[in-house]
């Protein structure tokens, strides 16, 4: 062991001399620079197509979990006198996942529905 590495066998590096936290001075950014303007278009559009994309994520999702609880309310039908509830019943719960699907189809109305496949993909297999 060399007398710089110490007795806990870590060597010394050169950005451990440097203070932590300190900004360099004299780089501020001008926020009303065409460039900044730029990246902050293009953060915003990234922005509102992440937040499209996890709407569209949690629509598939409820699209599926009300779609086979309806399914599970259809194979419970087993006595005639039973069987109109829970056909209504199943009817509603259906008339919620078209309301989904509705839904999804307002969101990708003025999108490149390729665009956001993955998202709603699960939901109609």
């Amino acid at each position: 062991m060399s007398s710089k590495e110490g007795s806990g066998g870590f060597r010394k590096r050169k950005h451990d001399n440097f203070p932590h936290n300190q900004r360099r001075e004299g780089k501020d950014v001008n926020s009303s620079s065409p460039v900044m303007l730029a990246f902050k278009s293009f953060q915003q559009e990234l922005d509102a197509r992440h937040d499209k994309y996890e709407r569209l994520v949690k629509l598939s999702r409820d699209i599926t979990v009300e779609s086979k609880r309806t399914i599970f309310l259809l194979h419970r039908i087993t006595s005639a006198p039973d069987m109109e509830e829970i056909l209504t019943e199943s009817e509603v719960k259906l008339d919620g996942v078209r309301q989904k699907i509705l839904q999804v189809a307002q969101e990708l109305s003025v999108e490149d529905m390729h665009q956001f496949h993955r998202a709603i993909t699960t939901a109609f297999l």
